[in-house]
């Protein structure tokens, strides 16, 4: 009988991964699909939160206020930006929870024992939960759209949000996987979690563009990947361009791969302390 070589045992292995990353990715989202009621409820907060912040961006924009940032929002507020960066948190999947209830409760040994990766299969599960909630609130938000009778951007912006807004989500996994990665040592990742969300946001401009920040805390922000999350995507509902786009996608991928190495490491580092210690 002829052996496999080593190239074909390893593209075996690699399809096998792949694979099994895919089915957990179809997994999560079939499930948040089949779980609906909870979908809408997000949906009807979403919708909630919008209605609030449109509101209160209105009336800030329309007040433009001299020697204030009020003069420098756009024209009919930020509403649309901050559709756009309540869709993306919004869609990020609870993955923290998840690894921290494996981890805590030491249900992580059956799984190391399995052949298929433990945290690629839970990341990509999370990715396809997130895929489900960004296509349950994108609906809700271009419906509330068409409702409002407010004027749209140019038809491009929203094939660039449709490309950055799940990279944007996916940056947010992978951040949240980092978060539940720390139940390795803290237990309980509610703290950290507290901290890095509330950075996120203020990072990222949640609420309002981080162009409107002091030029110094400016240059702090957009080099971190919460802005290439939430500020880059929502800023082309502000100023969509080619260009804006391109660095945009650029800053995304790169800490894409930055951020899924540092999850890596963190792992890795997680399993020699449990290895060495025990849960």
């Amino acid at each position: 009988m002829p052996s496999t070589t080593p190239t074909a045992r390893a593209d075996f292995a690699l399809g096998g991964t792949l694979g099994a990353a895919h089915s957990a990715f179809t997994l999560g989202f079939r499930r948040n699909l089949a779980n609906w009621p909870v979908l809408m409820g997000r949906a009807l907060f979403y919708l909630v939160a919008m209605a609030v912040l449109t509101a209160l961006w209105d009336k800030v924009s329309s007040q433009r206020l001299a020697g204030t940032l009020a003069s420098s929002l756009p024209q009919g507020g930020l509403a649309l930006y901050v559709g756009v960066t309540e869709w993306i948190t919004l869609s990020v999947a609870s993955i923290h929870l998840r690894l921290e209830d494996d981890i805590r409760l030491g249900m992580l040994e059956p799984h190391l024992l399995r052949p298929k990766p433990y945290l690629l299969q839970k990341i990509a599960e999370a990715m396809g939960d997130s895929a489900a909630r960004l296509l349950g609130l994108g609906a809700a938000a271009l419906l509330a759209l068409a409702m409002s009778g407010r004027a749209l951007p140019p038809a491009i912006a929203f094939l660039y949000i449709a490309i950055l807004g799940p990279i944007g989500t996916a940056l947010g996994v992978l951040i949240y996987a980092g978060v539940g990665l720390a139940a390795f040592w803290v237990r309980r990742v509610l703290p950290p979690y507290i901290i890095v969300q509330k950075i996120w946001f203020l990072l990222g401009g949640l609420f309002a563009p981080i162009s409107l920040y002091p030029a110094w805390f400016f240059g702090i922000a957009i080099v971190s990947p919460f802005a290439a999350s939430i500020f880059m995507p929502g800023n082309m509902m502000i100023a969509p361009s080619l260009a804006g786009f391109a660095e945009a996608l650029i800053a995304q991928l790169t800490w894409l791969v930055l951020l899924a190495g540092l999850v890596a490491l963190i792992w890795r580092a997680g399993l020699r302390k449990v290895l060495r210690e025990g849960v």
